[in-house]
């Protein structure tokens, strides 16, 4: 099935996790309270210094991080050629978010289902990031081209489709049994990408370390959370015939930065290959509140190259609390339409 692959979240989850970013975010504010806030800056500047340390001696990445700017995945053609934003195009920019009407009434042409179908209170608007791309390289800020032999799902996924766990495949969604995570309220996909941060999808997450592992909990609205569990003990990746929902990741230090390496997913990201998709983060506190996240995708069965992508992450403050569970299947309707919607289908083929 593909045309009904949305879902609708979970209000009250959605609503609490989304008011409470709001209230703790330092870039993540309209524009007119963000002028107001005396809460400390979040700058993208990276000023590596001694980071503050662990009991055994680690650095210490601890703590609640949120995504405190909007920025593309990929850099537009009006930005072909730049790397960053100008002051006074951030300020239009910005000015442009504060005249968002609410999403308050329904869309007149009526495009999609659930256009206009929920208010101001369910939406995070952060603040425009400076760079114009998360993707850092290729220095175009796009994703590299496809090879030649690439599967098909890579190539829905090269368009823009995919990365949010939504079917794409035909006939994906035609049963539960195939409905991809995002519907089914399994859980957060891996790589946790802020692509819709309207919605507060992959920006927040939470890190607690031990001397031999480490664990984020990466907390995404209402699709259902997820806990990834990294191993710094030195112990090899597991069997390659294991594939694992959030991958397998073994971690080292080099330096100051937490290089993690993930391998044996169990789905690939915008369509690669599993059997050599591999993701290489590197988590570098630059400064007390300040954490830079940098992802690179490697697949040469998918793409001509690998491509590296940069998200900035502020701390929240030690007196808030501001991880919510995600419970996603308080009255999943979205689940419920696409399988309705499937069979309805089917009842018009047949006729």
């Amino acid at each position: 099935m593909s045309k009904r692959n949305l879902t609708i979240p979970c209000a009250l989850t959605g609503v609490l996790g989304l008011l409470l970013l709001a209230a703790v975010s330092t870039r993540g504010q309209t524009p007119a309270s963000a002028a107001k806030s005396g809460a400390p800056k979040a700058t993208g500047a990276a000023r590596p210094g001694t980071p503050s340390r662990t009991a055994w001696g680690d650095p210490d990445l601890q703590g609640t991080w949120f995504v405190f700017a909007d920025v593309p995945l990929e850099r537009s053609a009006a930005n072909a050629g730049k790397e960053f934003l100008t002051e006074a195009e951030l300020a239009a920019a910005d000015a442009q978010k504060g005249l968002n009407p609410g999403r308050n009434a329904r869309s007149a042409d009526k495009a999609q289902d659930v256009s206009g179908a929920y208010n101001a209170v369910f939406n995070s608007v952060l603040k425009t990031g400076k760079r114009t791309s998360m993707i850092i390289d290729p220095p175009d800020g796009k994703i590299p081209p496809l090879v030649a032999s690439a599967a098909p799902a890579a190539r829905a996924g090269q368009a823009g489709r995919g990365a949010l766990g939504l079917g794409t495949g035909p006939g994906v969604n035609d049963n539960p049994e195939t409905v991809p995570q995002s519907p089914r309220c399994l859980g957060v996909p891996m790589p946790f990408l802020p692509l819709n941060t309207l919605f507060a999808q992959g920006t927040v997450m939470q890190i607690v370390q031990s001397p031999k592992s480490m664990g984020i909990y990466m907390e995404d609205d209402h699709a259902g959370g997820g806990n990834r569990v990294i191993f710094m003990d030195g112990r090899p990746h597991a069997p390659s015939k294991l594939k694992f929902y959030l991958g397998d990741s073994r971690g080292h230090w080099e330096g100051n930065s937490l290089v993690v390496e993930t391998t044996n997913f169990s789905q690939g990201f915008r369509g690669s290959n599993i059997e050599t998709y591999k993701m290489i983060e590197r988590f570098t506190r630059t400064e007390a509140n300040n954490l830079k996240r940098e992802i690179t995708f490697e697949d040469p069965k998918t793409w001509t190259k690998p491509w590296t992508v940069v998200i900035e992450m502020a701390r929240a403050p030690e007196e808030r609390h501001m991880i919510f569970d995600s419970a996603c299947h308080e009255g999943n309707y979205g689940m419920i339409g696409i399988l309705v919607g499937n069979r309805r289908e089917e009842q018009t083929e047949k006729k």
